[in-house]
């Protein structure tokens, strides 16, 4: 089976790759998305995999409408081996590259840049290509935002006691955030079929609500519903916790993607 990170390079998943329409050879296209591991068992026992939903520890399935998320300051380290003047002539010129003597290079891209469902990484309306070696981790940044445009931003649909509902969640925040391995990535995955090569950061939504039991709070009356529309913030007593919860889960959720067309 394909590897977790495979299934969780789409859309937030981040990713970086290389256009097919003349790109060189040795660059990743950089990009962000989001996705998880999920198999839904239909009535009829075929399974089939759900990278755009997760999960709570009760058992509800989330499937997500839409994703934003605001990143700002993105920062690259590179082999000890590579020098910036190795890739000069392949690099984006939205990218500065920084060697130095004793620690590792760096690639920087100031930011800040908006991402998610249907939203590709690019910077005054260009993909951004970076140079084709390997990538530890992205160390960047949340952006801030405000109410209105917040740090991030989601809607989800689920069915709680056979009714439609939507989770809709955001916060704002201005702490880092680490993208690195959790595992290792094999293929390119379809979204990225007119690319030789991808590699960026993902959320790995798997774990976003994992301690929280929406179905326990709901009957209990610790969460509540507007109409047809959940908010973690109403969360008390057992589920007092669960937006703050979600935040830290996102927030530590970051992971690589690299891929090649084979």
């Amino acid at each position: 089976m394909p590897s977790r990170s495979w299934h969780r390079a789409i859309g937030l998943t981040a990713t970086l790759g290389l256009c097919a329409c003349g790109g060189p050879d040795n660059t990743y296209l950089l990009d962000f998305g989001y996705s998880s591991d999920t198999i839904l068992v239909a009535p009829d026992d075929s399974i089939k995999l759900a990278p755009d939903t997760f999960a709570s520890s009760d058992g509800l399935f989330f499937t997500v409408e839409t994703v934003t998320f605001r990143l700002a300051d993105l920062r690259l380290d590179l082999p000890p081996e590579v020098r910036c003047e190795d890739y000069d002539e392949v690099l984006s010129p939205e990218m500065s590259c920084e060697d130095s003597v004793v620690l590792p290079g760096v690639l920087h891209l100031p930011g800040p840049v908006e991402v998610g469902t249907d939203k590709r990484l690019s910077v005054g309306g260009e993909q951004v290509f970076i140079p084709r070696v390997y990538y530890p981790a992205i160390d960047t940044r949340w952006v801030p935002g405000t109410p209105e445009h917040p740090s991030f931003q989601l809607r989800a649909r689920f069915t709680y006691q056979g009714d439609p509902h939507v989770l809709e969640f955001a916060f704002q925040s201005d702490e880092p955030m680490r993208f690195e391995h959790r595992g290792v990535s094999t293929g390119l995955p379809k979204e990225f079929s007119d690319h030789p090569a991808a590699f960026g950061g993902s959320l790995d939504m798997d774990g976003w609500l994992k301690s929280t039991d929406i179905s326990g709070c709901l009957a209990a009356g610790d969460l509540t519903l507007d109409g047809n529309v959940l908010r973690l913030e109403t969360g008390r007593n057992t589920c007092a916790d669960a937006a703050t919860n979600m935040r830290l889960n996102i927030q530590q959720s970051g992971d690589l993607f690299t891929g090649l067309r084979l």
